[in-house]
């Protein structure tokens, strides 16, 4: 996996995946409607806006009562993005609603050396998610995977709200388990 399908004009990885994991999603059992691109604002500043929602049936949709929610992170979101966006806006829309709905983190990681000239690192100015991480796309490129699930056990150790955080990794044909606790 490289940034070739995350480029502008060729920016594929994610709705193909996207879609695939809906389908994958309304394949379960129990899932009667599959949301995609689903905003679950609370009407405060609070936003969630997993990229697919599973709800039980009509009553579960009317009543937002979702039972499994999946974000895919292609390649270029695989990053310091999950800890700090991702699980902050799940963590507190759970918290608001006290309800524990199982999330899905799915990232798009080479678990082994990549080209530096097939990889990128975003967002490293000062202030965004990735700064801490400037200069580093060398180490990045030796192992990504590794890279950045030392990087999430890191700053999400010690945490009791993860319980229902779940995340898989694809690399290539290898979609594999972890946990980043």
């Amino acid at each position: 996996m490289t940034f070739r399908f995350v480029t502008t004009g060729m920016n594929l990885c994610h709705p193909i995946t996207v879609g695939l994991i809906a389908k994958v999603v309304g394949e379960m059992d129990g899932i009667g409607y599959v949301g995609v691109d689903v905003r679950l604002n609370d009407g405060t500043r609070r936003k969630f806006q997993p990229d697919v929602a599973g709800f039980r049936d009509a009553d579960g949709v009317r009543e937002n009562q979702p039972v499994i929610f999946v974000d895919f992170e292609s390649p270029n979101s695989s990053d310091g993005r999950i800890p700090g966006y991702h699980l902050v806006q799940y963590l507190n829309w759970a918290r608001e609603r006290q309800q524990e709905t199982p999330y899905v983190i799915v990232t798009c990681l080479p678990d082994g050396r990549v080209a530096e000239s097939d990889w990128e690192l975003r967002y490293t100015a000062k202030g965004y998610c990735n700064a801490d991480h400037k200069g580093k796309l060398k180490e990045i490129c030796a192992n990504p995977f590794r890279y950045w699930t030392t990087v999430w056990r890191r700053e999400l150790r010690g945490r009791s709200d993860l319980l229902g955080v779940f995340f898989l990794n694809i690399d290539r044909r290898k979609v594999v388990p972890f946990h980043a606790l």
